[in-house]
């Protein structure tokens, strides 16, 4: 599948430096640890539906090794988790991740080239999206098993501003198995102007998945028997202030191809999440079509993947020792529907 449209910059550049030392340095181990702890505890509200309304608490380690040598890295982790609700409850419930067991998480190499005025990155293997995007569209919890990557320019001479393709190709990962297919790819534009810095992206994204019993994401009107596929075009801009207190604000937007649905998603944020004690608060609209938005694979942290809208409010802390705690409440509404459902969740990550 053909794609006009691929993707963006935002590339890192790394600096070494070393000290003088009075006896010979050992060479350290290639091989660098992470870990990512997380607790997680929510309770949705429905006033006329009983069965979808639930209280549950959960737990979840991730572990992750980074090897890196010469322009190569090579990454693995895998994730574990134990929760109150048993992994029969994932599917209707809309979760992207089991909530009990191991398995891995990331398996991929990574092969990287930079000079003064480009860039490009090739990654290989079980993998997370690395393509700007809003819940609305993608849950950051998923994997696919394919090829992504990035290349492009970036200014040079005191002209900050990069412009680069990135692109994602694959099979999604997914608790209800079955073939899951992905193409995407985005144009992004970056621009630092002192305090302020600047980001724009626009591509198109294709999801084609196999239908059967127990996949309830099929198209609306179309046989759930037969393949389904969405392709989108997809846009976003943002813009952030790096003062005393940040402010950010985000604004994504999508659209069917075929019917010309649209869906969006608008955030605005105010603090850090970088500095210890001083907290951040967001704000998120989020407002999904029937079919303008990949509903198979958008954030579960939402309770309806589609046909709803609804507003969100974060307020995470930085606390001692990596740790950030965050409360969230969120109200949505079902197109043509008169009640509401509420969820509220306490997480709490610790990183070592």
């Amino acid at each position: 599948m053909p794609l006009r449209r691929w993707i963006l910059p935002l590339v890192a550049a790394f600096a070494f430096g070393q000290e003088a030392a009075p006896f010979p340095e050992v060479a350290s181990s290639p091989w660098k640890p992470a870990w990512e702890l997380t607790f997680r505890g929510d309770q949705v509200r429905n006033p006329l539906d009983a069965e979808d309304s639930f209280k549950r608490a959960g737990l979840q380690l991730r572990l992750r090794w980074t090897w890196e040598r010469e322009g190569f890295r090579f990454v693995a982790g895998t994730r574990s988790a134990i929760g109150s609700d048993g992994n029969s409850f994932n599917s209707p419930r809309w979760d992207q991740q089991p909530s009990n067991g191991t398995q891995l998480d990331v398996a991929q190499g990574e092969a990287a080239w930079a000079s003064p005025g480009a860039f490009a990155t090739l990654n290989l293997g079980l993998q997370e999206n690395g393509l700007l995007v809003s819940q609305a569209l993608w849950d950051r919890d998923l994997r696919f098993l394919g090829a992504g990557g990035l290349a492009g320019l970036r200014g040079t001479g005191g002209f900050p501003l990069e412009a680069g393709l990135r692109g994602a190709v694959g099979r999604v990962r997914n608790i209800l198995g079955g073939n899951m297919d992905l193409v995407a790819g985005q144009l992004v534009l970056k621009l630092d102007t002192g305090p302020w810095s600047w980001n724009a992206h626009a591509g198109r994204w294709n999801l084609a998945w196999d239908a059967g019993e127990e996949r309830r994401f099929h198209l609306p009107g179309h046989d759930p028997t037969q393949r389904q596929s969405l392709s989108l075009d997809v846009a976003g801009a943002g813009a952030r202030w790096h003062g005393s207190i940040p402010f950010e604000t985000r604004w994504f937007g999508s659209r069917n191809r075929e019917n010309r649905e649209t869906s969006e998603e608008v955030q605005a944020s105010v603090g850090s999440r970088e500095r210890i004690y001083w907290p951040q608060l967001s704000y998120t609209w989020q407002r999904l079509s029937s079919t303008g938005t990949l509903y198979p694979v958008n954030g579960d942290e939402w309770w309806f993947y589609r046909t709803t809208q609804g507003h969100r409010i974060d307020v995470s802390v930085p606390l001692p020792g990596q740790w950030l705690a965050s409360l969230i409440y969120m109200k949505q509404r079902g197109y043509g529907e008169d009640y509401q459902v509420t969820r509220t969740m306490l997480v709490l990550v610790k990183k070592f």
